[in-house]
């Protein structure tokens, strides 16, 4: 449910709960009905008030996950390891310690680590992810561009290969 539509039913929740107060409190002014009872229906109000809410967040929530199934129909295997796991981290300190060059990492909000994922085994969910967000530097101190692939297991995270090309 869009942001706007969500407030709109707040304000209208809203609106309909300082409305059953006026009617109650001005009922109860004219003493037509008992304290017990105004108070009853107070916390009727209240309560349906309240479940309303908790109902209209259920269906906010519920519905990224299905824009998510929506984009994973299919056998994706960049969709299966951002739900799974995704050893971002994990990679990169692999080929860190495996790497015998100096090299920096470029990494920005608007492009990721891994660019590309492809099944390496499809059986056993292992994937392969490749990315080219890293630099060498060489001795001039000239930043030459890298890729690298991380091979995992989506299901547990395991690294199974991690290496620059």
């Amino acid at each position: 449910m869009a942001e706007a539509d969500f407030l709109l039913l707040m304000s209208a929740g809203a609106a309909f709960s300082w409305a059953c107060y006026n009617v109650v409190a001005h009922v109860v002014l004219k003493q037509h009905i008992s304290t017990l009872r105004a108070i009853a229906w107070g916390t009727q109000g209240t309560l349906s008030l309240v479940l309303s809410v908790f109902a209209f967040s259920a269906i906010g929530a519920e519905q990224p996950l299905t824009k998510q199934n929506a984009l994973c129909s299919g056998n994706s295997p960049e969709c299966y390891a951002k739900t799974h796991h995704n050893p971002i981290r994990e990679c990169k300190q692999a080929m860190d310690k495996e790497a015998t060059f100096r090299h920096v990492w470029q990494e920005n909000g608007a492009q990721p680590v891994f660019g590309a994922y492809l099944w390496h085994d499809e059986k056993n969910k292992t994937i392969q992810a490749f990315g080219h967000q890293a630099s060498a530097i060489n001795s001039l101190g000239m930043l030459t561009p890298l890729q690298y692939f991380c091979v995992y297991n989506a299901n547990t995270g395991d690294i199974i290969a991690a290496s620059f090309e």
